[in-house]
């Protein structure tokens, strides 16, 4: 066990403690929420394989769902942590006291190839699902969020739910499904083919004319089928260089083709990842969105999901679009 380390972000101070539970307060409208970190999902002692579990104190239920989060950074699955970025982004759902929130790792291309990722993501909704009533979870209701690698992966989760050959045979709790409800996902990679490059190919282990199939078999659009079919909440933008947008529009019209019927895309002038953090009124409003598409299909409120023009501020970074 690691010392417990006391770190201030911003208007958040809080205490990370490895298996620990600790209180922590906020200045923020004193959101008071509680953390167990380097939870181990996979049974051995890989962190790479290890998720946060974050409880409210004023919890409005006995079982609260789920909102599961997946890093994805500026090396398409082959960097990032799930501590990088803090706790910010779940402060409105913890604050609600209707959530619990759940950050995971997962092991990154530079150690495992795929399907090792999509595995261990399926891992940790089954250690979910096993430790539901350790934790006061509602094992139906999980939703399960990422941008780049982790929008991949969240859509892969959600899409392939009924593919026994994807589920894997990691961690303890093999009994459970591997089952979402819903998935937020954010200037993600749709078709891997087409998409390729360096990061493509180091995550499936060589150059795409030779692992065609593998590359069809981790691109979410070919897992679109009524049988499959899951709300989504899809948001991208056209400064996006890592992730063009064009990944996104394809999903979106196949899914559309399909007849999804719970499918919202929020398009974005002169968005990007780094840009959208940059211009928070543009940010806030699309997490309030977010939060309302998690309040209709976890909380089953009677809400309409709005989605409209938006633009944000900064279309250029050191002189480049980003």
């Amino acid at each position: 066990m690691r010392p417990v380390l006391q770190i201030k972000f911003l208007f958040l101070i809080f205490t990370i403690a490895n298996g620990q539970n600790k209180i922590h307060k906020s200045s923020l409208k004193s959101i008071e929420y509680s953390v167990t970190t380097e939870i181990n999902y996979a049974g051995n002692m890989n962190m790479a394989q290890t998720l946060d579990v974050y409880i409210p104190k004023n919890r409005k239920h006995n079982k609260l769902p789920v909102i599961v989060n997946i890093h994805g950074e500026s090396i398409l699955w082959g960097n990032g942590d799930k501590m990088w970025g803090g706790d910010t982004p779940f402060l409105s759902y913890l604050q609600s006291g209707s959530f619990a929130c759940i950050k995971i790792n997962y092991r990154l291309s530079s150690e495992s190839k795929w399907p090792a990722q999509l595995f261990d993501c399926k891992a940790a909704i089954r250690w979910i699902k096993g430790n539901a009533e350790r934790f006061g979870f509602d094992k139906n209701k999980i939703a399960v969020q990422g941008v780049l690698a982790g929008g991949h992966l969240a859509l892969m989760l959600g899409l392939t739910r009924n593919q026994n050959k994807l589920e894997g045979d990691v961690g303890n709790y093999l009994s459970e499904d591997s089952k979402i409800s819903c998935v937020v996902s954010g200037f993600s990679p749709s078709n891997l083919e087409e998409l390729g490059g360096e990061e493509v190919e180091s995550l499936l282990g060589g150059e795409i004319d030779s692992f065609t199939k593998k590359a069809n078999e981790a691109s979410p659009i070919n897992w679109i089928s009524k049988e499959n079919e899951l709300p989504i909440y899809l948001y991208q933008g056209n400064a996006e260089k890592k992730v063009p947008m064009d990944q996104t529009d394809l999903f979106y019209n196949l899914t559309k083709e399909t007849k999804f019927k719970n499918i919202y895309y929020q398009k974005i002038i002169n968005g990007s990842k780094r840009n959208l953090q940059r211009d928070s009124k543009i940010n806030k409003l699309i997490n309030s969105r977010i939060e309302d598409f998690y309040k209709k299909y976890l909380l089953r409120k009677d809400l309409d999901i709005e989605v409209s023009d938006l633009s944000v501020k900064s279309a250029l970074i050191g002189g480049e679009r980003r």
